[in-house]
């Protein structure tokens, strides 16, 4: 009886801790690094970095819980199927570094194939406002290309800025509609 107390308890803890670690800190997030050749690297936040393998790890304990506790009825299934499908919808979901180069833009990822888009193949630049949650910047290239800075990357009034000056020549002179710190 105790244990099921302190069970549910820390799942309860630690389900907070991801939602703090995930939403918690938009917009909170660190400058930009400038690197030793030139290029600036808008890195993941570090609590970030800890939080995305945590969450995965406890879906896949979630999953193997459930299938270890089903009682062979195919809706037992339902659930250790949806944990398991999101922990890898995460794992390959993990954000990507963006770096920008005087080339162009590249996306570093962990578990998938590195994109690169150069300057001149950018074709469309997406912004969504300061104000939603999520503020997500998507770069497309001409070949459907897409690079994305997320609200857990590092410094958005920075990366906008490198793009109005990579870009600026393309860009609507509006661009990006939304003050930029720097400016």
């Amino acid at each position: 009886m105790i244990w099921k107390l302190v069970l549910g308890l820390t799942h309860l803890i630690f389900d907070i801790a991801l939602i703090w670690m995930f939403f918690g800190r938009a917009g909170k997030r660190g400058p930009a690094r400038v690197l030793s050749d030139g290029r600036v690297e808008f890195s993941p936040d570090r609590l970030g970095l800890w939080a995305w393998p945590l969450a995965i790890a406890y879906l896949v304990s979630l999953t193997v819980r459930d299938l270890i506790q089903n009682h062979g009825n195919p809706w037992d299934f339902l659930a250790p199927t949806l944990f398991g499908s999101t922990a890898l919808m995460l794992l390959f979901s993990f954000p990507g570094t963006v770096v920008v180069s005087t080339d162009g833009l590249e996306a570093v990822y962990w578990f998938r194939r590195h994109k690169l888009i150069r300057w001149e193949e950018i074709e469309e630049i997406q912004t969504e406002k300061q104000s939603t949650s999520f503020r997500m910047v998507t770069i497309t290239g001409v070949d459907g290309t897409k690079i994305v800075h997320s609200f857990q990357l590092a410094d958005r009034s920075r990366f906008l800025l490198e793009l109005k000056q990579h870009c600026g020549e393309n860009l609507p002179p509006d661009f990006p509609r939304e003050p930029i710190d720097g400016l």
